[in-house]
């Protein structure tokens, strides 16, 4: 599943900021930045939640399960 992107974010962002009461010339960019970052930070989330389970070992560090070499 992959993550939203900016342009899917921004009118919902866009009217969560109207409804907060953010108005201004700067506000529609304010609106941006703010998508931006969340899909960003939603699209790393879900790519770390892809990683595989389990502790990377280096080849040959243990000579056996439990015995360190």
């Amino acid at each position: 599943m992959p993550a939203p992107t900016q342009s899917q974010l921004g009118s919902i962002v866009e009217a969560l900021c109207q409804s907060e009461g953010l108005t201004g010339e700067h506000a529609p960019d304010l609106a941006e930045a703010i998508a931006e970052t969340v899909a960003g930070a939603l699209d790393l989330l879900l790519k770390q939640a892809l990683v595989l389970p389990g502790i990377a070992v280096a080849p040959g560090s243990t000579a056996a399960p439990g015995r360190l070499q």
